[in-house]
């Protein structure tokens, strides 16, 4: 089963797919909101292919590999907020998708970290930006990462440079300060109104 619909990918931006012969493990942020990950896995995984395969410390999932071969990841940044300007849902950045084939070892622990949707400002304008995906093997050496997309003030239209890069720089943004570059993330920006729910 893969996951290439666009209204699909619309209505789940969030997850992370790990596809291997008939093996196909979908992970999601398990249902955590705001700036914090999820604190425990629950009934998320219960039934599929990765059940009783995956734990959970700070926030970052981790999954045992069930059998040595290449893998297909697909991982998905999530978008970011909205705002109460009419129709801001619609125009928020959305987050970048990556594939790539990687060869996994039976036994090997993947640290898989699911970014979880921009702050949604339901008082006033402006939106955070969305959280990255990223798929690690072992301490630090990223195997794929998918940026999230960027927040949102008062938009009235799409703006393409709201959305994740592929790149390892960040896009422009608009009405904010640009992305990040190399692995360090953007400027701090703070109108007052960051961190408030």
């Amino acid at each position: 089963m893969r996951f290439f619909n666009d209204e699909f990918l619309r209505a789940h931006d969030l997850f992370v797919c790990f596809y291997y012969s008939a093996f196909v493990a979908v992970f999601t942020n398990l249902g955590a909101s705001g700036r914090l990950g999820p604190t425990s896995i629950g009934s998320h995984y219960r039934g599929k292919d990765h059940d009783g395969q995956v734990t959970l410390a700070s926030g970052i999932q981790k999954w045992t590999v069930p059998s040595s071969g290449e893998y297909q990841i697909e991982a998905i940044g999530a978008s970011g907020g909205y705002d109460t300007k009419a129709n801001s849902r619609q125009y928020r950045g959305r987050g970048a998708r990556m594939i790539g084939t990687f060869s996994l070892i039976k036994g090997e622990i993947i640290k898989i970290l699911v970014g979880q949707e921009g702050g949604i400002n339901n008082a006033s304008f402006t939106s955070g930006g969305g959280g990255g995906s990223f798929v690690v093997r072992g301490a630090a050496i990223p195997l794929i990462i998918a940026g999230g997309g960027g927040g949102i003030d008062s938009a009235t239209a799409r703006h393409s440079q709201c959305d994740a890069s592929t790149s390892t720089t960040g896009n422009t943004g608009y009405k904010s300060l640009a992305g990040g570059s190399g692995g360090s993330g953007a400027q701090a920006f703070d109108s007052g109104n960051a961190g408030k729910i």
